[in-house]
């Protein structure tokens, strides 16, 4: 059976508490729950944040399109990034990319962008890096004219870069989260904007006004209620992927830093990836070459490995032992 480490989704399965849990909510889904406040509730609790400025979405990726779909026509983003930014282009808007990898590091410029009406920034970044707190206030506060979107995806991976708190004092500040990777559920297709209300309702009208899966609302419900656990795994995927990076290094491979459940390795040619992702794929690991499905702004000198769980690891690095980078 094939590795498939091409999609940054946990591998890890999802307890036996989420589907019990699921239970009472399979029994009210022949119902409409628009907005459903026990969840919109519990999302209130755990920011400390009134419920008017939460919004539920079908993940992040709904959101992003609800924000691109009102201010997108003039819309900017640090690359390489989340590929679902690129549809600012499908729905007709001018996409400025800005690539800011410098020596290995992801560092974007916080100044002043005067032309756009939304900017859009992963935080952590997906595939690689991260930009400290400090940095994205600038970002916020030198572009006040724009919306900035902080799209934490991976929020819980990095807790300390967030910028939730700050969402009552900027009127142009949006932070969307998910439970795709923070809670290993990207199926339920379950997210959340936190705005102002003001914001939030600018773009409500671009989705459906029955949005979000019931079922999905309860397995949220049921991850919030053991938030030990999914810290635990989140602890696991942290640890794996500091080894792997360390074993990677050590093993003469260029990694660039990373705080998601992936590691991004840049090679010298095009060429010394490409033999890199079909050796891998010869021993049936599966891996992102380029961008990928998942990505913008790389070329094909880069190859992205999501971490998946310990015994998937443990293959690639034995597999990966037996590269030998000098012939290719």
């Amino acid at each position: 059976m094939d590795i498939n480490l091409q999609y940054t989704t946990i591998k890890d399965p999802l307890p036996d508490f989420i589907y019990e849990d699921l239970k009472r909510f399979s029994r009210e889904a022949n119902f409409y729950h628009p907005q459903p406040e026990e969840l919109i509730e519990k999302l209130s609790q755990k920011h400390y944040l009134p419920k008017e400025m939460f919004y539920l979405t079908a993940g992040c990726d709904e959101a992003l399109q609800m924000f691109i779909l009102t201010y997108g026509k003039n819309t900017l983003v640090f690359t390489p990034t989340y590929v679902v930014y690129s549809d600012v282009e499908v729905y007709g808007g001018r996409l400025t990319k800005i690539y800011s990898i410098f020596d290995s590091q992801y560092k974007i410029n916080s100044q002043k962008y005067s032309q756009v009406k939304l900017i859009i920034l992963a935080n952590p970044n997906n595939p690689s890096g991260y930009t400290e707190k400090s940095e994205v206030i600038k970002l916020i506060e030198n572009n006040r004219h724009a919306v900035v979107i902080i799209d934490e995806a991976y929020g819980e991976f990095a807790p300390e870069l967030s910028v939730i708190k700050l969402v009552p004092k900027y009127k142009n500040l949006a932070v969307l989260r998910s439970f795709s990777k923070d809670y290993a559920m990207a199926g339920n297709r379950v997210g959340y904007i936190i705005a102002s209300p003001e914001l939030i309702s600018s773009v409500r009208n671009k989705t459906q006004w029955s949005n979000v899966s019931y079922l999905s609302v309860g397995a949220a419900i049921s991850a919030l209620n053991h938030e030990e656990y999914f810290a635990k795994i989140r602890e696991c995927i942290h640890k794996r992927r500091e080894k792997f990076i360390s074993f990677l290094r050590k093993a003469g491979f260029t990694v660039l830093p990373s705080k998601i459940n992936a590691v991004l390795i840049k090679f010298s040619t095009e060429k010394q990836a490409g033999n890199f992702v079909k050796f891998l794929k010869q021993h049936k690991i599966i891996i992102s070459h380029g961008n990928g499905n998942s990505n913008i702004g790389l070329d094909f000198s880069f190859v992205r490995i999501a971490i998946g769980n310990k015994e998937q690891m443990d293959k690639v690095v034995d597999v990966i032992k037996n590269f030998n980078k000098t012939k290719t």
